[in-house]
């Protein structure tokens, strides 16, 4: 089944749009030590077939990562989202 990625998503996401709801793909996933953090986190690679960008997982989706049923090369669909800046990086 051909998927159909949105174009220049990383782009309007890092712009500011938080109201679009579109489709990247996972390039990787690496789990951030836990060490001084209660819970662990991953940090995903995301593509809109343009462009990619790095993002940290929410805690409560982590299930998804341990489970299998987010992995690399999974199609996923952002619905709730935000764009901070860390260290000079969106």
């Amino acid at each position: 089944m051909a998927v159909n990625l949105t174009p220049n998503a990383i782009a309007a996401i890092n712009g500011g749009d938080v109201n679009s709801k579109p489709l990247v793909q996972v390039l990787d996933i690496k789990l951030i030590g836990a060490g001084a953090q209660p819970k662990e986190r991953y940090r995903v690679l995301l593509s809109d077939a343009v462009s990619s960008q790095h993002a940290m997982l929410a805690t409560q989706l982590n299930d998804r990562v341990t489970s299998g049923r987010v992995r690399k090369g999974s199609i996923v669909q952002l619905i709730d989202y935000i764009c901070t800046s860390s260290q000079n990086r969106k």
